[in-house]
Order: structure tokens, then C-alpha cells, then sequence
């Protein structure tokens, strides 16, 4: 008979807020409905500045919620170390600049992988525990934050075949966006050797692409038996009852980060500000770095209004009201391999979308396969315009066949997850 009890360690957990919450409850939730007994480590506090007190609706009451005290460190919205590496928004004095860095190496020294790993003695502790009293086989961790992981390993090490555990990567690790770029070579040379030791020991890692997988096997080909791509997707409940905005003008809704760290979006903004010849909103729900704000809302021609985060429901409403939606990658790589999290909402929602990124892009492949939207590339102001124009001109809601959703479905994905437990 299939042992179905099973051990959730999610560090990013309600009411902590923003889409890196999302899988591991989602999983959670549909594992206690596919009749699994869960036991979850989550931090007794909350390790973002940002809070969505709805997202704990989703938590069963069937589930054993266990919240653990830590050392681990918050994470604010505003981070002054990560705004230093550039030009715009890095300290003008050059002593300033110098002190930023300093700070930045004693952070990468004491802090290589996150800073969350204050949290995981006192996670691992109480995971033994858990595992003894219960007789759990089943371990399933997800990560970010990557510390995580090296509980896995602890346990892996004390427990061996007694245990099966699903190392789960919402992304890429030692593959990360920009990684080379601002990850001191000490650091990553840590976090690359450590991101091997998992692969090693886990008995399956999870990644939310295909690309992201394949990377994986083309360093490790001896453990591609080891992966799996469950991607990440929508939750058919959140959609019950959705009452969509209405919007007197037309309107574009993004929904997620504008950063720095993930390019500037500003010259698509003063794009297709030139192009429309009616009146328009652009609304942007989620967090953005202060100079980006105040680059999109000191100009007034772009229509930009910034309502900062709402909760998750509130802000399905905004994109199910939307003419369309927006998605916004940096051009690099690393972004060619990503999806987004709010992507397979936008889809699930029907409304057209409009992605800008590198040149070639998985999310291109995807928006094509479905016929959700149309894609161009952030250097291409041309293209920005021929494909955003095509796109309005159509003036219909995109077509996609349920058969192409529905595997994208929450209640799917987990099926999916479970079923390697087997």
C-alpha cells in the first residue's frame, strides 16, 4: 500500500506574500484533498515585509502545520545593497560606493547561500522529530530560499533509503539569471558546489522548465533519471466567482516586479505611449525599484499607475478586467529559460498577452502553442510596435483549447508531484 504521509519544509509560506508561495501551497493544499497526510515546517514569522493574509484560506485545516522560531533574516522590499550595483540608483560618493561593496562581501561571507539559514537548524531539528514520531518517508522541500536544501542533505545523510526526498527548484540555482554577473566567484563557487551535492543526494529534483532541466543534464547526464519538470501553473479555485474590473479607458495590467536586476521596461513604456491613439492606463500590481517609479510616473504621457502589492484574488480581478496583459523579461540568457509566476494565471484568465524579453524565449513558444498572445524583443522597438498594434487590432479573445490548460492546473501538477513518490 502507498505510504501517503509526507513532510512539506516551505520556508516561503502565508501569510508571507508574492508568487514564490504559490507552488508549495498549492501542492499542499491538493495533496490533503488527493488524500495525503501533510505535516508542514514553516517559519513562525514571516520572512517578507510583505503580507497576504487571504493566502492563508488556502492552507487545509486536515493539514499539521508546525511554525518554527529561527534566526533567519526578513527580507525587505527596498534593499539598499542590491540598488548599489547600479549606475541609477548607486551612492554618488565614491566612499559610499566602496562601503556598499564592503558590505556586500561580508554579506556573500556570511551569508552564501541565503539569509534565511539561521532557520534551518532549528527546521531540521524539528524535521527529525516529525520523521521519528511519524514515520514519514515522504520529504518534499522547495527552494528558494536554497539553504533549505541542506536539510535534505542532513537528512538524507542520517535516514538514507529510509527517506525519499524531492528537492524542488522554483528556479534555476548555480544557473540563476545574472548569477555570474553579481555573485562574488568565492560564493559561487559555494553555492555551484553545494547545488551539485543536492543533485547527488536527493532521490528527485523538480524544475519548472524543460530548459531548466536540460542544463542540469547536460552537467549531470549520470543523474538525469533524478529529474523532473513540473511546471509551475493555476488554481482553478481562485477563478470561482472572479468578478473582473471595469475599467472606463483601456487598459494593460502588469502583474509582478519591475526591477532593475530584470532590465528597465521604461523605453517600452515611452513606445507604445507613441503609438496609441486612445486614451490608455497602464496599471502595474506588485513592487518596483524606486527609480523605475519615478522614471514611469514623473511622465505623465505613459499612463503608468503603480497600486504597489494586492492581495492575490484582488489582483486576478485587475487582469481578468484588463484588455490586455503585460509580461516583462530582462535581456539576457538566463531569461530565455523563464517563466514567470503570474503566466499560467494570465493564460487561465483568457485576456491577450503581450511579452517583451530576449530575442528567443520559451514564453514566445508557449504564447504561439496556445495562442494567447504575442511576443517581441525588448531591442526591437520596431517589432514592440508591428506586434503590440497586431495585437489590439485583432480585438479578440485569444482562443486556446482547454486541452492546453488544463495540464497547467494545480490539481495536475500535483497529481504529478505525488506520483514520484511512488
Amino acid at each position: 500500500m502507498k505510504d501517503k504521509r509526507i513532510l512539506m519544509i516551505l520556508n516561503e509560506f502565508p501569510p508571507t506574500a508574492q508568487s514564490g508561495v504559490q507552488r508549495g501551497l498549492k501542492f499542499l493544499k491538493y495533496a490533503v484533498r488527493q488524500g495525503w497526510e501533510a505535516h508542514v515546517i514553516a517559519p513562525k514569522t514571516p520572512i517578507r515585509d510583505t503580507l497576504d493574509l487571504t493566502l492563508l484560506e488556502d492552507i487545509p485545516p486536515e493539514a499539521k502545520v508546525y511554525r518554527v522560531a529561527g534566526l533567519g533574516l526578513k527580507t525587505t522590499s527596498e534593499n539598499k545593497m542590491v540598488s548599489a550595483r547600479f549606475e541609477e540608483t548607486a551612492p554618488k560618493q565614491f566612499y559610499l560606493r566602496m562601503f556598499w561593496a564592503l558590505v556586500k562581501f561580508v554579506n556573500d561571507f556570511l551569508f552564501p547561500y541565503d539569509k534565511q539559514i539561521g532557520w534551518m537548524p532549528f527546521a531540521l531539528f524539528k524535521a527529525i522529530r516529525l520523521i521519528n514520531k511519524h514515520k514519514i518517508r515522504n520529504i518534499y522541500i522547495t527552494a528558494f530560499p536554497y539553504s533549505a536544501f541542506l536539510i535534505g542533505i542532513v537528512l538524507k545523510t542520517i535516514y538514507k533509503d529510509r527517506i525519499f526526498w524531492i528537492a524542488d527548484y522554483r528556479d534555476a540555482w548555480q544557473f540563476a539569471p545574472m548569477m555570474s554577473k553579481y555573485v562574488l566567484p568565492f560564493r559561487l563557487s559555494i553555492i555551484t558546489k553545494t547545488d551539485d551535492f543536492v543533485l547527488s543526494k536527493c532521490d528527485a529534483a523538480v524544475f519548472v522548465t524543460e530548459t531548466i532541466l536540460n542544463a542540469y543534464r547536460q552537467k549531470h547526464p549520470g543523474l538525469s533519471s533524478k529529474f523532473r519538470c513540473i511546471t509551475n501553473g493555476f488554481d482553478e479555485e481562485d477563478f470561482v466567482d472572479l468578478i473582473p474590473m471595469n475599467f472606463e479607458k483601456q487598459t494593460f495590467v502588469y502583474m509582478g516586479k519591475l526591477h532593475l536586476n530584470y532590465g528597465d521596461p521604461t523605453s517600452f513604456f515611452t513606445t507604445i505611449s507613441q503609438v496609441m491613439k486612445e486614451d490608455y492606463q497602464v496599471i502595474h500590481i506588485g513592487s518596483t525599484d524606486e527609480v523605475i517609479r519615478n522614471n514611469l510616473s514623473k511622465n505623465s504621457q505613459l499612463n503608468y499607475k503603480y497600486l504597489g502589492y494586492k492581495p492575490h484574488k484582488e489582483a486576478l480581478r485587475y487582469s481578468a478586467g484588463a484588455d490586455v496583459n503585460l509580461i516583462f523579461l530582462s535581456d539576457d540568457s538566463a531569461s530565455e529559460n523563464v517563466y514567470t509566476g503570474k503566466l499560467f494565471e494570465l493564460i487561465r484568465i483568457g485576456k491577450p498577452i503581450f511579452a517583451i524579453g530576449p530575442k528567443k524565449s520559451i514564453i514566445q513558444e508557449l504564447l504561439t502553442t496556445t495562442g494567447m498572445g504575442r511576443y517581441a524583443w525588448v531591442a526591437d522597438k520596431n517589432q514592440i510596435v508591428s506586434e503590440f498594434t497586431q495585437l489590439l487590432v485583432d480585438k479578440h479573445k485569444p482562443e486556446c483549447n482547454h486541452a492546453d490548460t488544463i495540464r497547467f492546473s494545480r490539481q495536475e501538477l500535483t497529481r504529478s508531484l505525488l506520483e514520484i513518490f511512488d
